[in-house]
């Protein structure tokens, strides 16, 4: 458990006015505008946003005393309680600040902006365009042993959000769609100064409601969001070699974007159909073959199928069953193909063949 009042450098008996100017200061040091790029700014920014989400509220921050308490009782030893809901809390329930944690810098300022006052107004906001990249979407799909291990194309049904047929994805029509006020932006911006630091202060678009939109020329299909759910076909190209239990992530195959951000991603839980002749251990592929009992005590060859194809296995003199012959370069993407020797004794003898194995049997004795 973080000790969140360290974060935010105040005494556990702060007040409320002390625990909000405390992390008021340290907000604006570490402000995403103040810092861009910094990726260690914007996680102190975070943390900060998290020790502020607990103190600054009354029930919130008794619980996490009485956790505090509890460690300090418990010693070095302690660990953080567990439940059914999470981890590190009383009850179950999740981490003190789990929801602070988990959200965009974009979703904190719209939470917390409203401390900042003054020329702050409700929301402080890094300069940033309405486009909104798409939703990732995931398919546990099923494929057959010869497909993974070759490779190969398989079809599969995804429902989700795709572009707008109507309005091309823009979520309008017309020539120009952008909303006259914030010309398409979804946001109005001011500068604003506050103890000699210049920020961006930007404020959803009163007449668009933050869509970038003229509100006279949204898409009648899709209300102005420029994605429609629908069931769509997707092939997907299974690389050579697929194990069981693989993951792929496919670029670009997931939900639409709005307002021009990039489609998301999908991701395909493969799962491989056990084979009923091979298995597969590495890049090597195993099976058994029936060799007649006359040409595994004399040599000769024997047919067989890879995965590749019809070969002939050559088999030496003497071969005992159970021996493994492997074949180079009739597995995946480059090994083998191990052949196991399964010796036939023939169903039934003429009575020629009978002689024969009398004659072998007094031999032998």
């Amino acid at each position: 458990m973080k000790n969140h009042y360290e974060t935010l450098g105040v005494a556990s008996s702060a007040t409320p006015k002390e625990i909000k100017k405390a992390y008021r200061a340290l907000a604006l040091k570490f402000h995403p505008d103040k810092n861009p790029g910094d990726a260690a700014a914007e996680e102190k920014f975070k943390e900060l946003a998290t020790a502020y989400e607990i103190l600054s509220d009354p029930e919130k921050r008794r619980e996490y005393d009485e956790g505090l308490k509890g460690r300090a009782a418990s010693g070095p030893g302690f660990r953080e309680r567990s439940g059914p809901g999470g981890h590190g809390s009383p009850g179950g329930h999740a981490p003190f600040g789990a929801d602070a944690e988990s959200m965009s810098v974009d979703e904190i300022l719209r939470r917390f902006g409203g401390i900042f006052g003054g020329e702050f107004g409700e929301e402080v906001h890094r300069s940033r365009g309405p486009s909104r990249p798409g939703h990732d979407a995931e398919v546990a799909l099923d494929v057959d042993f010869r497909t993974a291990t070759l490779g190969g194309k398989v079809s599969v049904s995804l429902s989700g959000a795709v572009a707008c047929t109507h309005c091309d994805g823009r979520g309008a029509t017309g020539d120009d769609p952008r909303c006259p006020r914030c010309l398409g932006s979804g946001r109005t911006t001011v500068q604003s100064k506050d103890k000699g630091e210049f920020f961006t202060v930007t404020r959803p678009c009163a007449t668009c409601h933050g869509t970038g939109v003229d509100p006279s020329k949204e898409c009648p299909e899709c209300q102005g969001e420029g994605t429609i759910e629908k069931t769509r076909r997707v092939n997907i190209t299974i690389p050579e070699g697929t194990e069981d239990k693989a993951t792929l992530r496919l670029r670009g195959l997931g939900g639409a974007g709005t307002g021009g951000g990039a489609p998301g991603d999908l991701r395909v839980h493969v799962r491989v159909r056990p084979d009923p002749v091979y298995h597969r251990e590495g890049n090597d592929i195993h099976s058994d073959v029936p060799v007649p009992m006359a040409t595994a005590a004399l040599g000769g060859k024997t047919p067989m199928r890879t995965l590749h194809g019809q070969v002939q296995l050559a088999i030496p003199p003497g071969t005992s069953s159970g021996a493994q012959l492997r074949l180079r370069g009739q597995g995946i993407r480059g090994g083998d193909h191990v052949a196991r020797v399964m010796i036939q004794s023939p169903p039934s003898l003429t009575p020629r063949q009978r002689e024969l194995f009398e004659e072998l049997k007094k031999s032998e004795a």
